[in-house]
């Protein structure tokens, strides 16, 4: 029985959730009922970092994070609903704290942002940002956690990263970020200005499905391999990485043309996505 005021923290972090990212929501809510909030505790944590520097602009409150999170290490809880909840899932699972602390070095590299010279360079930032908060959850996937369900975890971050960096090519370059690597650009022939719009060049779109095959190649080895992880964690996974997948599928749909709306997948979309992966987990459990 969890007790009346950590279950006030923990209610406002899946509230959080709920209103700010349905697809994550509809993805892990799905968990066993603790493993879940303890979701939602980690999910509070990177959006309010990720939101200080991308709505907020504030790195103050990234840097202020990383303190806390020093004093959090060693056993002292701030006094605020994310933090308590995130004590309490600390408490009830294996919870590693080194890629929080990875994860807040990544959002500080956008305050002062600088386009990846390399792909390489390209992964490690996927890494701090999003492959950082697979590593988070990977205890709640997976018991025992293994290097397999760890490199997994990490692929799945890096894979909806890119996707997010393939989705906001058009937004990003108005935010003066170009995250697609110099040397790729270079080698390819694509300008800057090519991602100011309105039509993309051969050259963009060949630079463009080049990283989506990046991202596709890591979805695929996680469907392959979903067994890795814990039977209810499957459906979860699978939801994330199908929501993710239909991204490119509908950029691709959209003919590249990313300069003036975003990209989303609409809940009738969704809806038969968690029909299909239902339907797909079904099936393979009667072929074992």
């Amino acid at each position: 029985m969890i007790e009346e005021d950590i279950q006030k923290d923990l209610n406002w972090c899946e509230t959080l959730i709920q209103n700010n990212s349905s697809s994550f929501y509809r993805a892990f809510r799905k968990l066993p009922r603790e493993q879940a909030r303890a979701v939602f505790a980690i999910y509070a944590f990177c959006r309010i970092a990720d939101d200080a520097i991308d709505v907020d602009h504030n790195p103050e409150v990234v840097k202020a994070m990383a303190v806390k999170l020093a004093a959090f290490e060693v056993g002292e809880t701030p006094d605020e609903p994310m933090w308590r909840a995130l004590r309490w899932a600390f408490d009830h699972f294996p919870l590693n704290i080194q890629p929080f602390q990875e994860m807040l070095i990544g959002q500080l590299q956008d305050v002062e942002f600088q386009q990846p010279k390399s792909f390489n360079n390209l992964l490690d930032y996927c890494y701090l940002v999003a492959g950082t908060v697979g590593l988070m959850l990977c205890p709640l996937l997976a018991k025992p956690v293994t290097i397999e369900t760890e490199k997994l975890s990490v692929e799945l971050g890096i894979a909806m990263q890119l996707t997010n960096i393939l989705r906001d090519v058009g937004t990003d370059y108005q935010l003066n970020r170009i995250y697609l690597p110099e040397d790729l650009m270079i080698a390819l022939g694509v300008n800057p200005e090519d991602l100011a719009g309105p039509e993309p060049t051969p050259e963009l779109i060949r630079l463009w499905e080049h990283l989506a095959a990046e991202a596709e190649s890591r979805y695929h080895r996680i469907t392959v391999n979903l067994d890795a992880f814990d039977k209810k964690a499957r459906l979860p996974v699978l939801l994330s990485l199908l929501y993710y997948s239909k991204i490119i599928k509908r950029c691709r749909k959209a003919r590249y043309r990313l300069f003036d709306e975003r990209i989303y997948v609409p809940g009738w979309e969704k809806f038969w996505l968690f029909v299909t992966a239902n339907g797909q987990l079904l099936l393979t459990s009667f072929r074992q």
